[in-house]
């Protein structure tokens, strides 16, 4: 199971998006909109799935 969360701002602005793959939590910062977040966590979460379908995995 694969998904992802967006927070923010802080207090520079930034958002934050929080990211879990497998059991694998990740937190990724700097993003200048929650958009933007947004947008690479649609972005990588589709790339780990088509590594993932290439590899023969769910």
């Amino acid at each position: 199971m694969s998904k992802a969360a967006t927070s923010g701002p802080d207090a520079q602005g930034k958002y934050s998006l929080e990211v879990n793959i497998g059991g694998l939590t990740e937190a990724l910062s700097g993003f200048s909109s929650k958009m933007e977040a947004e947008d690479y966590a649609v972005s990588l979460l589709r790339r780990v799935k088509e590594l993932a379908k290439a590899d023969g995995l769910k």
